[in-house]
C-alpha cells in the first residue's frame, strides 16, 4: 500500500530590508542654498527608494541653521530620537561638515549610533562609521572641518569689525520707527509719533509697564505685529538711534558661539547722523537718568541668585521664568502668564523642589548639586509633561515630569486631529433647562470639532493603558493623544501608536 506524506507549505524567507534615512542641512536662508537643500532632499529620496534592499525611513533637513551647535537643529535631534527608538538602521549624509562642524559632536553622535548598530555613511568622504577605519578617518576629517569653520568665522568677524571702525553697520535692520529704503534709514511717520509719545509719557512720570498697557489697549503693535510689552518699551527708551546716532558693536559672538552684550570687552563706535532724529539728545539723556534712578530704587536691585537664575524658560511661549515665594514653597512662574494671564500662556508654575530633582536626574547625580547645574547646564525649558535640560556641550536631556495629585495628567497632551491645536480644559453647563449640570470638557479653540467629555477621555485612557491608577503611567508613557471625530490616536514616548474607536 503506498505511503502518503504531507509536505507543509514552505514560504520563501524574505530578506529584511535596511531602514535608511538621510540628513541634509544648509546654514544660510538664501534662495541659492534653499535650492541646494531641496536638491539634497530630492537626491536622497531617489537614491533610497530605488535601492531594493533599502526601506525609506525619511529625510531630515534643517534650513538656515549653523552646524557648530546641535541643540538648535530640530530635525537633527529628531533624527537621533528616531535612531534611539529603533526606526533607522542607516543614515546618509552628504559630508562631515553637513553633519556637524564640531569634532566632539561628530564623534559623540557617531559613537552613540555605532553602539546602537546604526551606520552613518558620509558620501563625499566615502566613510562608513561602522567600518574599522571609520573612527580614525572621522577624527581627522572632522578636525579639518572644524578648523575650516573656525578660520572662516575669524575672517568674517575681522571683516565686520573693520567695517565697524569705518562706521559701516553689519546689515540694515531698522529699529521700530524706521525703514531702510536702500540708501538710508527713513522715519515711518505713524511709528515715529509713537516713539515721541513713549518718550514724552516716560519723561512725565509714566512707567514702562503703564505705557505698554495703554498702547496695547489702543491696538498699537511692534515690528513683529504683536502688542508691545514693558521690555519693548525699555528697549526703545535705551536705544540711541532715536537721537539720530547708531551704536555699533553693542553685542558680539563669544568663543562659545553665544551672543553676548559688549560690556567693554571690545570697542564700540558711535556714528552720528545715521537716522532722522525723533527726539533730542537732551530728552534721551533725561530718560536714561530716570531709568537709572528707578533701577537703583527697585526692590530687587540685589537679587538672591540661585543655580537656576537666568536658565529657566517656558516651553509653551518661550518666555523666561521667575522665582516666586509662596506659602507652599518656592515656585518658578512664566513671566508671560504672570503679566498677561493664563489665556496667553497656560503653563502652570513648577516647584523648585521638582526642578532640583529633575536636575539631579539629568546630570546623573544622587542628590541636587547647584554648582554642577551652573557648570554644565545652559538652559532649562519647562513643558507640561517634561523638563528639558540644554547642556553646555550641546546635548539635550529630557526628564519626564512626575505626576502629582491636583495637576492634570492630560494638560498639553491632547491634540485636535482636525487642526493640530492643543485642546483646552473647560467646564460647561449642560442638560435640560432648570436641570443643568457642570461637566468637565476638552475643547479646541482653533476649529469647530466637537467637544470631548472628560469622562470619555478617562475611560479611553484607562482602557488603552489598563488599570485604575492610569494617570502616572499616562504622564510617563504617552507623548500625545490626537482626537478625531471617529477615533483616538495614542502616540507613545518610546515610539509606536495605538488607535481606539470612539463611541
Amino acid at each position: 500500500m503506498p505511503r502518503i506524506s504531507v509536505i507543509g507549505q514552505v514560504l520563501p524567507e524574505l530578506k529584511k530590508r535596511k531602514k535608511v534615512a538621510a540628513y541634509a542641512r544648509v546654514s544660510m536662508e538664501t534662495e541659492m542654498l534653499i535650492h541646494s537643500l531641496s536638491a539634497q532632499v530630492s537626491h536622497y529620496n531617489e537614491l533610497i527608494q530605488k535601492n531594493p534592499d533599502w526601506e525609506f525611513a525619511g529625510i531630515y533637513a534643517d534650513e538656515g541653521i549653523s552646524g557648530r551647535d546641535t541643540s538648535h537643529r530640530s530635525d537633527f535631534n529628531r533624527l537621533l530620537a528616531d535612531c534611539d527608538a529603533g526606526k533607522i538602521d542607516m543614515v546618509l549624509v552628504k559630508s562631515i561638515s553637513r553633519f556637524a562642524r564640531d569634532t566632539v559632536d561628530t564623534l559623540t553622535v557617531t559613537r552613540h549610533l555605532k553602539e546602537l548598530g546604526i551606520d552613518v555613511y558620509f558620501e563625499r568622504e566615502n566613510i562608513h562609521s561602522l567600518s574599522d577605519e571609520g573612527e580614525l578617518l572621522l577624527t581627522l576629517l572632522a578636525s579639518f572641518a572644524q578648523e575650516e569653520s573656525r578660520s572662516i568665522s575669524e575672517n568674517v568677524k575681522w571683516g565686520i569689525r573693520k567695517r565697524f571702525e569705518e562706521g559701516i553697520p553689519n546689515g540694515h535692520k531698522a529699529p521700530y520707527g524706521y525703514e531702510w529704503d536702500g540708501e538710508m534709514y527713513r522715519a515711518i511717520p505713524e511709528q515715529g509719533e509713537i516713539i515721541k509719545e513713549i518718550f514724552a509719557k516716560y519723561l512725565s512720570g509714566a512707567s514702562a509697564y503703564g505705557i505698554a498697557k495703554e498702547l496695547s489697549e489702543r491696538g498699537v503693535t511692534g515690528q513683529k505685529g504683536v502688542p508691545m510689552d514693558d521690555s519693548t518699551i525699555k528697549f526703545i527708551l535705551a536705544n540711541p538711534s532715536y537721537t539720530g546716532s547708531m551704536l555699533l558693536q553693542k553685542n558680539f559672538i563669544s568663543e562659545g558661539h553665544t551672543r553676548k552684550r559688549n560690556k567693554g570687552e571690545l570697542p564700540m563706535y558711535m556714528v552720528e547722523g545715521m537716522f532722522e532724529p525723533l527726539i533730542t539728545q537732551a530728552d534721551f539723556e533725561k530718560a536714561q537718568a530716570i531709568r537709572e534712578g528707578r533701577a537703583e530704587n527697585a526692590a530687587n536691585k540685589n537679587p538672591v541668585l540661585t543655580a537656576f537664575s537666568g536658565l529657566v524658560r517656558c516651553g509653551e511661549c518661550g518666555c523666561s521664568a521667575s522665582r516666586r515665594t509662596t506659602k507652599y514653597g518656592k515656585k518658578w512662574n512664566c513671566n508671560t502668564r504672570e503679566r498677561k494671564g493664563k489665556d496667553v500662556c497656560g503653563l502652570r508654575p513648577v516647584y523648585e523642589s521638582e526642578l532640583e530633582q529633575a536636575s539631579a536626574a539629568a546630570l546623573g547625580l544622587a542628590a541636587f548639586d547647584g554648582d554642577a547645574v551652573k557648570r554644565e547646564v545652559g538652559q532649562i525649558v519647562i513643558n507640561a509633561d517634561s523638563i528639558e535640560f540644554g547642556m553646555k556641550n550641546g546635548r539635550v536631556k529630557k526628564i519626564m515630569r512626575a505626576y502629582q495629585r491636583g495637576r492634570s495628567a492630560f494638560s498639553q497632551k491632547i491634540t485636535c486631529g482636525c487642526c493640530g491645536r492643543k485642546l483646552e480644559c473647560d467646564y460647561w453647563k449642560m442638560g435640560p433647562k432648570g436641570q443643568k449640570k457642570k461637566y468637565k470638557v476638552w475643547v479646541c479653540r482653533g476649529c469647530t470639532s466637537r467637544r470631548l467629555m472628560d469622562d470619555e477621555l478617562r475611560e479611553t485612557v484607562a482602557a488603552v493603558l489598563g488599570g485604575a491608577d492610569y494617570e502616572p503611567r499616562f504622564v510617563k508613557e504617552v507623548a500625545d493623544v490626537a482626537v478625531f471625530e471617529d477615533r483616538f490616536e495614542f502616540h507613545f514616548t518610546e515610539g509606536g501608536m495605538a488607535e481606539w474607536q470612539r463611541k
